[in-house]
């Protein structure tokens, strides 16, 4: 759709609160269309895309821009109605200074949301979990397939028999085995050990081939007490001293058709909203990704934790110039540091690789409007809401179960959600522009589109359309109807990535050297 002649400005453009420098087309603006904003007429000196960004007045050479009150560059000299490009701006924004900081308030509690509840599992270490899987787990590459066999074989069978099991599955994966970092081993154990212990697995088969360096006796003495401190039944099998494949899945199968019965004599019950704690997530953004699914997604965020729970936001590399818009939420200097050394962890990394980390700003991004790495990293964090940021926490590292932790983790979709279910995340949101389909091995995936015509090409893939607020919904209803699909979600609602058994499982394999 393409519109010129004259027009009020909030039929075809959406104006952000508090924005007086520019506005984001609805729909194709032609060169010459007249806008009616209050008592102005805006004459549009360019063709305008849709999602696209324009000037609502001359913005002067040195101006800061930006959007929802936040930098994203400096105007190289705008005339009004003129499209924002990266040609006519430059990505640059002032930092914070250090003497400036002061330690943000703590987040106030809302008796009503404290008093939410929803059902699921009560585990023994009084996490709460939102499904009820049994985990089988290779140790390597080595093991990979084996383990998959015999989840595969086992999965419909038991998901049959008993009610409260939400299947058989295993994570197989590339890593382990001959790896020349330790780092690569250490973070690669660490994942397994927070899927062993996640609320969402009841019971766990960890299978070994005998010889790797992540092998049985390597795991177990990351997990402590001789590798049974997980609180719930885990079962050990070695290929090389089992007899071989064959033997080993006819083993496991036996052991695990045993275990069954005790993972699902668990039942659902009455939990508080404070059990969840909800990993965010973005993928195959466009330009309405940061005004509509990832915004009502942090409205949601806050919700949890104003109700004791917590969430987590990850992908450093989206993040790259929000230092200064987070600088006023990090609960102390030392978290606001551990931030910052993250991003500058990743921009070292790029450069000994000749690389940008500017280069996660994808072409599509760019034909949807993001016209530099800020903008785009500006509507990645509205994903975590508004709250304190509590914590700076490594891979897959343990989050505390309340507030808002950041967690350091790349941009890949399947790679940071396996972080964040690592890091105890038991339900995740995932904002799409164009489209994603990938979901988690243990935790229900809700994917938020940003747009009605996206929900509209993929209806099996997509769980919620945010692009109902282009239409005229407000996000304050749409946030807490997000809410309640999460309620719902995690007292056992299918989600489409769950139907679809999207059980992705990929371990961050950032420094790798393979031998």
């Amino acid at each position: 759709m393409t519109v010129s002649g004259a027009n009020e400005i909030q039929a075809v453009a959406i104006l952000t609160p508090g924005d007086e420098q520019m506005a984001v087309a609805r729909v194709y603006l032609a060169r010459g269309t007249m806008l009616n904003h209050g008592d102005r007429q805006i004459v549009l000196a360019s063709d305008i895309p849709r999602g696209h960004r324009f000037a609502l007045r001359e913005l002067p050479k040195g101006e800061l821009l930006r959007q929802f009150g936040y930098p994203i560059a400096l105007s190289r000299g705008i005339s009004q109605g003129e499209l924002l490009t990266a040609d006519n701006s430059e990505a640059s924004i002032p930092a914070p200074a250090l003497s400036d900081f002061v330690a943000p308030t703590a987040t106030r509690l809302v008796k009503a949301l404290q008093e939410r509840t929803f059902m699921g599992y009560r585990r023994a270490d009084n996490r709460f979990g939102t499904r009820n899987y049994y985990l089988v787990i290779p140790t390597s590459m080595c093991a990979a397939e084996t383990a998959r066999q015999v989840a595969a074989r086992l999965d419909e069978e038991a998901c049959g028999t008993f009610a409260e099991l939400d299947g058989v599955v295993a994570i197989p994966h590339t890593e382990g085995c001959g790896c020349a970092s330790p780092g690569q081993i250490d973070r690669l154990l660490a994942v397994l050990t927070g899927f062993m212990r996640h609320p969402n697995v009841g019971g766990c088969m960890v299978i070994d081939l005998g010889c790797e360096q992540s092998d049985r006796a390597r795991l177990q003495g990351v997990l402590g007490g001789g590798g049974v401190s997980c609180l719930k039944p885990v079962d050990w099998l070695t290929i090389q001293q089992s007899g071989g494949t064959g033997a080993t899945i006819s083993q496991a199968m036996s052991i695990i058709r045993g275990r069954l019965p005790q993972v699902a004599a668990v039942r659902r019950e009455s939990c508080p909203l404070s059990g969840l704690l909800l990993g965010t997530e973005c993928g195959a953004s466009d330009a309405f990704s940061g005004i509509t699914a990832n915004p009502i997604v942090g409205d949601v965020a806050d919700q949890i934790i104003k109700g004791g729970g917590g969430a987590i936001l990850s992908e450093i590399p989206e993040m790259l110039g929000t230092y200064a818009m987070l600088f006023a939420r990090f609960r102390s200097l030392e978290v606001a540091q551990k931030f910052q050394q993250a991003v500058d962890w990743y921009i070292d990394l790029a450069q000994s690789m000749g690389l940008n980390i500017s280069d996660n700003l994808v072409p599509k991004n760019i034909a949807g409007g993001l016209f530099n790495s800020y903008l785009k990293s500006l509507g990645a964090v509205l994903k975590g809401g508004t709250t304190a940021i509590e914590e700076v926490i490594g891979y897959g590292e343990p989050a505390c179960g309340s507030g808002l932790s950041i967690m350091q983790g790349p941009g890949g979709d399947l790679e940071s959600v396996t972080g964040l279910v690592s890091s105890g995340a038991n339900l995740i949101c995932f904002t799409t522009g164009y489209g994603a389909v990938s979901g988690s091995a243990i935790c229900p995936v809700i994917k938020v589109s940003s747009t009605t015509e996206t929900w509209q090409a993929m209806p099996d893939d997509i769980d919620f359309n945010a692009g109902r607020m282009l239409d005229g919904e407000t996000r304050t209803s749409l946030a807490d109807e997000l809410l309640e699909l999460l309620v719902e979600v995690a007292s056992g609602r299918q989600t489409a990535t769950e139907r679809l058994k999207q059980r992705q499982f990929q371990v961050w394999t950032a420094g790798k050297l393979s031998l």
